[in-house]
């Protein structure tokens, strides 16, 4: 699934659009039940008496090829009725190189989200003004392709109205109260539907047993099938 956002049509930059509900994903039906339990399930803060200070926090952890940013792109389209400020992204890592510093990404997503920042402003005041922006709204902020838990952690709304959705390949470590859901392979039966999705019923109906093979040389991985 492409990891790019997709735009409101308006000439300011907005929200991206939550994939379309023909856009399923197989096969993560449990995982995503549990992701949405884990927005409302009470935090550290409730259980210690306290106001939530921050915005929940959902970590999907999975190997790359693992459907990860699809089951995030899942989980907004399914909690956007909850979230009518929209569905905002950044990618925390450039494919094939190195983070991009953090300060452009705050000053991209800044941009996306309609805030703005005094010319020159430093990383901190970047990611300040970012949650500021974020600061009473509603929003789902889907942060991609997280090697480091720093980016995540300075970017997570100091106010509890967000959803924070990071994807990342590990733990982590260090981001408070962050609610993991790790992936592995597809279930057979999830998989082998998958396999017709594309191959067609009838070449699996006619050698179910191939089809069983092909997810356990894949190891039930998505991107592979």
């Amino acid at each position: 699934m492409a990891d790019q956002a997709i735009g409101t049509g308006d000439a300011r930059p907005g929200p991206a659009a939550p994939p379309p509900a023909g856009a399923r994903l197989a096969g993560r039906d449990r995982e995503l039940k549990e992701l949405r339990a884990d927005i409302v399930r009470a935090g550290l803060d409730t259980l210690s008496g306290r106001a939530p200070a921050r915005s929940r926090v959902l970590l999907i952890a999975g190997r790359p090829g693992s459907g990860r940013t699809a089951l995030a792109e899942e989980l907004a389209r399914t909690v956007a009725d909850d979230y009518p400020g929209g569905l905002f992204r950044a990618r925390l890592t450039d494919p094939g190189g190195p983070p991009p510093p953090l300060e452009d990404i705050a000053r991209d997503l800044l941009a996306e989200l309609g805030g703005s920042a005094p010319a020159g402003s430093s990383e901190d005041e970047l990611t300040q003004a970012v949650r500021d922006t974020l600061a009473g709204r509603r929003c789902v902020l889907l942060l991609d392709d997280a090697a480091d838990p720093d980016p995540v952690r300075e970017l997570v709304p100091d106010t509890p109205g967000c959803l924070v959705v990071a994807v990342s390949e590990g733990p982590l470590t260090g981001v408070p109260d962050v609610r993991p859901c790790t992936l592995g392979g597809l279930p057979v039966p999830a998989a082998v539907a998958l396999i017709a999705r594309y191959a067609g019923d009838t070449r699996v109906t006619v050698d179910p047993r191939a089809a069983e093979t092909l997810v356990e040389e894949c190891a039930g991985q998505p991107a592979a099938l």
